[in-house]
């Protein structure tokens, strides 16, 4: 089959379609997917994936910025300007007029050719319109997208075997479905809705469909509106000390990640039942004043939350204030009473962020304090040493005991067990074909964690190589080292703590030998190591993807082979899988076996299908999971198919 690929004639689409633009994002975070699977938040969070999906879908379909009328959200959130660089592009425009080409970029002061080369995929260089659309000409550039998901595990669980006294009540289909209205960036409406597998459908506890249901209204950049919403929304202010749902910031992903960029309101229409806002919320402003008021309640919670951010910014320094206060009510309260817990908070989270260009270094930073005098603080600098060196230092403090619900800001533990620590991470552009990302942090828990009993230090670091081959081929190796002390495994009542050190491997290699073809070879490995049984434990991991992207008809083929071999669970490795449109796939592998995953798609004019078939065959188990979802056989196999219209 790679034979005929390779002897086909024709040039393949001008994209990689979704592939390339997930691809290219989950690289960029990649590391920090690991530092969530380890920590246990993975398996515990939906909202992780479903935020980077958002994040995706608006770089995937939304219209590419006009340089020449580049706004400061669009330039921070969009294309990943740093202050520095927004303000020198906009220093150069009023002193030399606009842009005619991109070539003009590396002459601005902060830029490079390769941000050149990054800016020419994601933004356009053309005048700015000259007047502002009528309503009538932006009801015509209304656009409708509609998608419906079916999803389902092939082979028989346990939990559909009605003999049982506990068994599921519906079918094993796992349902979904969404659709986007939307007019330029200005005006739109979603909603979107999930079953999933074994809840009744339309019957029983489940009459009215679907289990979950999210969507919102919105209205946006008009003039000293910036945003208003009515439903469903996320709210990512400052570091996200107190108002945060994103995790694209951590650990591992380089200099540009060590920064919070806070987008403010966000509309959104979940398609799984994740952490939200679920009310109103308004943002209105100018260049240099905004000011946003939110209230409603968190979904999958029993409380509800009110409050507001206001800011101000200038070309070098802005400064926000953020407020949110949070109620509860218990399951039995009536409508009047859950209202009225909106006005009686028992909770209060408050935060001070700013930042400041101070020459080529950014300066910024976030003091958080809850209703108890907690304090978190998170104090960063960003400094270009030279063109081909960037490094960024970061300094947090979260005292034992602060709450923050909706706060997702940097630090190594979730909670509130308290954490204090140096986070040094740097960016070395060691050729025009080399480049590697470094980083160190040391950190100390104040209190009880996730699986640690007791305070305890802890210590990361890890570089990544990235060397582009050729125009077609480049190569990437990543390291990792761990060293944190867990509970024993062994003692079921008295948990002792446990040196543990951890070293992980990757070896990538991409390759696009013709434009319609495009592997991907990857090969991890895993060594943990414990203080008391002084015994290296091992974890390998090898697959091999092939894309094929054939114009005529427009179908695309997506195949990967995988064979993994762990000594334990605590050993198990993560890689990114393609899914089907707006679907997020991050596969655990463990013990011993092999996976292999088929991804088509066909499209004809404005409508898509996806048929994704994957399959896990264990070599040392004879069956599968436990309780409801135990499979008596020792594989597991799962069917996805998805149509999307757009109009």
């Amino acid at each position: 089959m790679v034979c005929l690929m390779l002897s086909g004639i024709g040039r393949g689409w001008a994209q990689w379609d979704s592939v390339r633009v997930v691809e290219d994002v989950v690289g960029h975070w990649e590391m920090q997917l690991d530092e969530l699977g380890e920590s246990g938040e993975m398996e515990e969070s939906e909202d992780v994936t479903e935020e980077l999906l958002e994040r995706v879908d608006a770089i995937q379909w939304n219209s590419k910025p006009n340089l020449n009328d580049l706004s400061y959200e669009a330039a921070v959130n969009n294309l990943q300007f740093s202050d520095y660089q927004y303000y020198q592009l906009q220093l150069y425009i009023e002193e030399y007029g606009q842009l005619y080409s991109l070539y003009e970029i590396p002459a601005i002061d902060g830029f490079s050719k390769s941000d050149m080369q990054l800016l020419a995929e994601r933004a356009v260089v053309k005048p700015p319109p000259p007047n502002r659309p009528t309503f009538k000409q932006l009801l015509k550039e209304g656009k409708n997208v509609l998608w419906v998901r079916y999803g389902q595990v092939l082979e028989r669980q346990a939990g559909y075997d009605t003999s049982r006294a506990n068994h599921y009540d519906g079918s094993p289909a796992h349902v979904q479905f969404r659709y986007d209205y939307s007019i330029r960036n200005h005006f739109g409406f979603r909603i979107a809705g999930e079953k999933d597998a074994g809840e009744a459908f339309f019957r029983g506890e489940q009459k009215q469909g679907f289990d979950h249901y999210s969507g919102s209204l919105y209205v946006k950049n008009l003039r000293w509106l910036k945003c208003a919403v009515v439903g469903d929304y996320r709210l990512n202010f400052g570091q996200g000390l107190v108002l945060g749902s994103s995790m694209m910031s951590g650990r591992g992903g380089g200099v540009s990640a060590a920064r919070r960029f806070g987008d403010g309101i966000r509309p959104v229409a979940t398609t799984n039942e994740s952490t939200l806002f679920r009310g109103g919320a308004v943002t209105l402003g100018n260049s240099n004043w905004s000011g946003s008021v939110f209230a409603g309640r968190i979904t999958e919670d029993h409380s509800t939350a009110f409050g507001g951010a206001i800011s101000h910014r200038r070309a070098r320094f802005s400064i926000g204030l953020q407020l949110i206060g949070f109620g509860s009510f218990a399951d039995t309260a009536s409508w009047q009473q859950r209202w009225q817990s909106l006005f009686h908070p028992d909770r209060l989270n408050a935060g001070l962020s700013y930042r400041t260009v101070a020459g080529k270094a950014l300066l910024f930073g976030e003091a958080a304090v809850d209703e108890k005098g907690h304090p978190a603080l998170l104090q960063a600098a960003l400094f270009p040493v030279s063109p081909v060196f960037r490094v960024a230092a970061m300094l947090r403090y979260y005292a034992t005991g602060y709450q923050s619900p909706m706060g997702r800001g940097f630090r190594a533990s979730s909670g509130d067990c308290g954490e204090f620590g140096t986070y040094l991470t740097g960016h070395l552009v060691l050729s025009r074909k080399v480049e590697a990302d470094i980083f160190f942090d040391y950190y100390r828990l104040r209190w009880l964690s996730y699986r640690t009993d007791s305070p305890v230090p802890g210590m990361d670091a890890g570089i990544s190589v990235n060397c582009n081959l050729s125009r077609k081929s480049s190569l990437t190796a990543r390291y990792q080292w761990r060293n944190r002390p867990k509970n024993e495994s062994e003692d079921m009542y008295m948990h002792r703590l446990d040196e543990q050190c951890r070293h992980r491997f990757r070896l990538q290699w991409n390759c696009a030998p013709i434009s319609m073809l495009k592997t991907k070879t990857e090969v991890s490995m895993v060594f943990n190591k414990s203080s008391t049984d002084n015994r290296w434990r091992k974890g390998i991991l090898m697959y091999q993807d092939l894309a094929c992207n054939f114009p005529k008809p427009q179908l695309s083929l997506h195949l990967r082979i995988a064979y993994f071999d762990t000594d334990s669970y605590d050993e198990r490795l993560y890689a990114y899988e393609n899914d089907v449109y707006y679907a997020f796939t991050v596969g655990s592998y463990y013990y011993q076996g092999m996976r292999a995953c088929l991804l088509l798609r066909y499209k004809v004019q404005r409508f898509s299908v996806w048929v994704r078939l994957s399959r896990t065959h264990y070599l040392d188990k004879n069956d599968v999971s436990s309780g409801l979802t135990h499979i008596d056989k020792p594989h597991k196999t799962e069917l996805k198919l998805q149509c999307l219209y757009r109009w």
